[in-house]
């Protein structure tokens, strides 16, 4: 049943909405970058809300689960766009199928998909519309031979603690890896993107040759460390400045939300929470995904966004990142040398590190979907058209999955050159 504080959350819905309503036209929006849209205020403040529900609750609400988002709600609404090989189908107890490319070899790449949420809300159908929107806009010789699957874990609610999730991510992928594939990129938002990266520790601790190294990963607002200090809530601090701004508030990390996470698991873990260790260089160095030729990574962080500097401090040890949180606003303009880092790839990884000027939490997948619309009345459509901030996040996800993904003979020759491997957890 609902609880009476979760009751009181739900009943406290309209109410904020309507705050919000009347005061667009004297003040605007709830932040600088939906100053101008009452319809992305009025979401931001759904999914404030949405984060402050107890655990047990959200599992209550939860009535749209992954099955049904793919195989009825995107079929339903989508019905062109999910015409897909394999579409809706398992792969396995916890992973579906949003597409397997026909006539695929074993070294074209799966991207493995998974969903933010905090470990206790369902995914959101923007966040399955974003991801096949991203496939739709790659190039078409990359769309021919990428396949999407979709982490379908457990939550919080259903009896999984914050970890757990990481081990069902490991069978996923040793059982493409025990079926030969070789060429496999890790795609996650904040919790999806603290379990991708959980994943790569995963890696460097087994040390087991019979499991590849993932080629790419992709990084949105990575949550990377479960519960921040006390110093962190105040000025000066993400947590602190951007609190009236994201959607992550620092009122749902209180100790009551950590054991409902959690229970009495320690999570200064590399495998649960890196950023709540002290970070050490030798941690990250002898990760390929972060640092060697032939990989690549991308992580994308907001201006405003409460997490901002737990990100930016994860990419100075991950993947070297010199970009560090700014003491001016940005004004809603991207100045290279403040809000983005970015390699070449010719003796080590390729990386890019980007910050999006007033950029929230999850911005891509919460304030981008909309972007599907535009697919579905041009399916043809090539990204380089849209506007680059509307679609800032967009944009800069498929450039870089149409610059790294490698497919047909390139990917079988790369495959069989690649010397990297988990043994050792060494390069």
């Amino acid at each position: 049943m609902l609880s009476l504080r979760g009751l009181l959350i739900i009943l406290s819905i309209p109410i904020r909405l309507l705050w919000v309503v009347l005061k667009y036209p004297i003040f605007g929006g709830v932040n600088e970058k939906f100053k101008n849209s009452l319809v992305n205020s009025l979401k931001m403040e759904v999914f404030r809300t949405g984060l402050t529900l107890p655990v047990g609750d959200a599992a209550f609400l939860g009535i749209m689960n992954n099955n049904f988002i793919i195989n009825t709600l995107l079929k339903l609404v989508h019905p062109a766009l999910t015409k897909l090989n394999k579409y809706g189908k398992r792969f396995d107890k916890q992973s579906i199928w949003l597409v397997e490319a026909p006539n695929r070899s074993k070294s074209d790449p799966i991207i493995i998909y998974s969903h933010g949420g905090g470990y206790f809300l369902e995914t959101q159908p923007s966040q399955l519309e974003s991801v096949l929107s991203f496939y739709h806009l790659l190039d078409e010789e990359k769309k021919q031979k990428t396949s999407v699957l979709v982490l379908d874990y457990k939550l919080v609610g259903a009896g999984a603690l914050v970890g757990e999730q990481l081990y069902e991510l490991v069978a996923t992928y040793e059982k493409l890896a025990a079926e030969g594939n070789d060429n496999i990129v890790l795609l996650g938002d904040s919790a999806g993107g603290n379990l991708s990266v959980a994943l790569l520790q995963y890696l460097k601790q087994a040390r087991n040759p019979s499991l590849p190294w993932p080629r790419s990963a992709v990084l949105i607002s990575p949550w990377m460390k479960i519960v921040p200090d006390q110093h962190q809530i105040t000025p000066g601090h993400s947590f602190h400045d951007n609190e009236s701004r994201d959607m992550i508030q620092s009122q749902i990390f209180k100790e009551e939300r950590r054991i409902e996470l959690l229970g009495d698991k320690n999570h200064a873990d590399l495998l649960i929470s890196p950023g709540n260790l002290e970070y050490k260089p030798s941690d990250w160095n002898d990760i390929p995904t972060f640092n060697a030729k032939g990989y690549s990574t991308f992580i994308l962080a907001g201006e405003h966004e409460s997490l901002r500097d737990d990100i930016l401090e994860f990419a100075k040890y991950a993947v070297k990142s010199p970009l560090v949180p700014q003491t001016q606003d940005s004004g809603g303009a991207i100045e290279s040398k403040v809000h983005e880092y970015k390699t070449q790839g010719t003796n080590d990884a390729y990386v890019d590190v980007v910050v999006e000027p007033w950029g929230v939490h999850d911005s891509v997948l919460f304030f981008e979907s909309h972007i599907i619309k535009k697919i579905k009345q041009n399916p043809h459509l090539q990204v380089k058209s849209l506007d680059a901030v509307e679609f800032f996040g967009v944009r800069r996800i498929v450039d870089f999955l149409n610059k790294t993904l490698v497919v047909g003979e390139e990917a079988k020759t790369l495959s069989a050159d690649d010397t990297t491997k988990t043994t050792n957890g060494k390069l």
